[in-house]
């Protein structure tokens, strides 16, 4: 569950600001973009591993990316996401929060508002289009930058670091990606590196 701050990554994310470093169109947000209903959060929590993503400047030559979700309280979750730079051998780390955006609604809707280092929480940008909470997660996000211009962000998150064979998983996950998501700007994740590390 896409979320600014040079040189960390966040994803889910995740999302501290996109309007410099996200995939940018000539349109507005779009609409027709659903989520997960009756989101389970508890099922939700735990450890992701990203495998595809909209590239960002500061997240440039990163991958074996990880996130982190824990349960503070009822209506907030903790969020540590993490890489690693098989280029330089470096690795970042991002610490933030998420709560849901429109908690007051009767149907839990998988969207939260997510921030990073005490910012406000305050922009719906982590939006969870289907996820079956074991294996996959397709998380997009987008802010309106005008009247007629946005961006985008998008993250591909799995259970583990190679996709599972599971067909139905791989059924649901690339059906979301192929109708929602622009594959002509998916970034692809390094997770099998031996040097990825463990965060």
């Amino acid at each position: 569950m896409m979320i600014k701050f040079p040189l960390l990554f966040t994803v889910l994310v995740l999302l501290g600001t996109v309007t410099v470093n996200a995939v940018l169109y000539d349109r507005p947000c779009r609409t027709d973009v659903p989520v997960v209903q009756n989101f389970a959060l508890t099922r939700y929590l735990g450890k992701w591993y990203e495998l595809q993503r909209f590239e960002k400047d500061f997240q440039t030559n990163y991958d074996c990316v990880q996130a982190e979700y824990g349960l503070l309280d009822p209506t907030t979750v903790s969020v540590r996401n993490s890489a690693y730079s098989l280029v330089n051998e470096t690795s970042i780390e991002a610490i933030g929060t998420a709560k849901f955006s429109f908690p007051e609604q009767d149907i839990v809707q998988a969207k939260l508002n997510v921030s990073f280092f005490g910012a406000p929480n305050d922009r719906s940008n982590y939006w969870v289009i289907d996820t079956d909470y074991e294996h996959f997660s397709i998380v997009w996000a987008c802010e309106q930058l005008g009247e007629d211009r946005s961006s985008e962000g998008y993250w591909f998150l799995s259970r583990t670091r190679r996709f599972t064979d599971d067909v139905e998983a791989n059924t649901r996950a690339f059906h979301a990606i192929r109708q929602y998501i622009d594959r002509t700007e998916i970034r692809f994740t390094n997770q099998l590196d031996e040097r990825c590390p463990d965060f």
